[in-house]
């Protein structure tokens, strides 16, 4: 799952939402590092890419695009996994996104968590181009694949491709993609409910 559903699954924790944006950043040896309510909020955010990842409907999903987008596909599915639920947010949320989103960046303005400075560089750009409410529209999408892209193309320079060249069957394919997601989100979220419960 992208940062929207890390976010909404925080359920308004503040340490669980830092740490759920913080988890991408932050490597094993820096856990220490982390108060322990953002501590928290990076293991909550490993389970739910672990549970995501294996889940048989999320499989399906990235074999929708896995001709065009081989191992990238994943990554694919994520993004517009958010994609999804922000432009149905109102079927798992009460709250208005755009008041979920501006919650969500006051919590990580005053955030104080050790991280990398593109890691910094990155949340601030976050919050400055609304990226939680660009999620909604297909250019905010766009955008996205293409931010990941050049990230992709820093770490693993020979393997990178357009993430951008996805859109095309992701939007051919956006009945069967939301499908799956519906069915799957509510069982990632009766899966943190449970983790919560422990």
């Amino acid at each position: 799952m992208n940062f929207l559903a890390h976010l909404h699954l925080a359920d308004g924790d503040p340490g669980d939402m830092t740490g759920g944006v913080a988890a991408d950043f932050v490597r094993n040896p820096q856990l220490h590092l982390l108060a322990p309510d953002v501590l928290r909020g990076v293991m909550l955010h490993r389970a739910i890419d672990g549970f995501t990842d294996r889940h048989p409907v999320t499989l399906r999903s990235i074999s929708r695009v896995a001709r065009t987008m081989g191992w990238f596909g994943g990554i694919v599915i994520d993004i517009y996994y958010d994609h999804i639920l922000a432009r149905e947010w109102d079927r798992y949320s009460a709250e208005p996104l755009p008041s979920f989103a501006a919650r969500c960046y006051a919590v990580l303005e005053t955030a104080h968590v050790p991280l990398p400075e593109d890691a910094r560089d990155f949340l601030r750009k976050f919050i400055d181009q609304d990226r939680l409410n660009r999620y909604a529209t297909l250019d905010g999408i766009g955008d996205t694949l293409a931010r990941v892209t050049k990230v992709i193309e820093k770490r693993i320079p020979n393997r990178a491709i357009p993430l951008t060249d996805a859109m095309p069957l992701l939007i051919e394919r956006d009945a069967e993609i939301a499908a799956d997601f519906h069915e799957f989100y509510p069982e990632l979220m009766a899966f943190v409910a449970e983790l919560r419960a422990r």
